[in-house]
């Protein structure tokens, strides 16, 4: 059996677009802990993100993100632990416990989003504005070539693994 040549690292887009991401979330990361929001981890923006995007419970969120209801009730007692998270009251369904955002879960949205700005703009100065929007639309392309474009803009990116 011929055996097939290693690929460069350096050269395959996968690898690529894994450092790249690995390396803007540790930044994104440093930020939020300066501004105060050591406490989270990355798993946890999955579950801001279907709260963002209207889910209200365990199971719901569990749906989005394709993982087990256990896994997300982990999330959110962590979250809400933390105070990011609140379980509510539906007054249709008494035993229903609705999960929102506290105030602090929106001030970490709102850190989270500057901090993603922020790498932007950093980014930007480094590539060069048109080389920035050249390799955000063909990320786009791809993205939407293998049918994460989709996931993205409807908040169903699932966590890796």
């Amino acid at each position: 059996m011929a055996r097939t040549r290693p690929v460069d690292p350096t050269a395959d887009i996968g690898l690529l677009t894994l450092a790249v991401a690995g390396g803007i979330t540790a930044r994104m990361r440093e930020q939020l802990e300066e501004a105060g929001f050591d406490d989270v981890r990355d798993s946890h923006g999955y579950v801001v993100q279907g709260l963002l995007a209207g889910d209200t419970t365990v199971t719901a969120l569990a749906v989005r993100l394709g993982v087990s209801a256990q896994a997300v009730s982990k999330s959110v007692t962590e979250l809400e632990r933390a105070g990011y998270v609140r379980r509510g009251h539906d007054p249709d369904d008494g035993r229903a416990r609705p999960l929102e955002l506290t105030t602090r879960g929106d001030t970490l949205v709102q850190a989270s989003r500057r901090a993603r700005q922020s790498v932007a703009r950093d980014l930007s100065r480094w590539l060069g504005t048109r080389d920035q929007e050249e390799l955000v639309r063909l990320l786009q392309h791809a993205a939407e070539h293998y049918g994460g474009l989709d996931a993205l803009t409807t908040r169903r990116l699932r966590p890796p693994g």
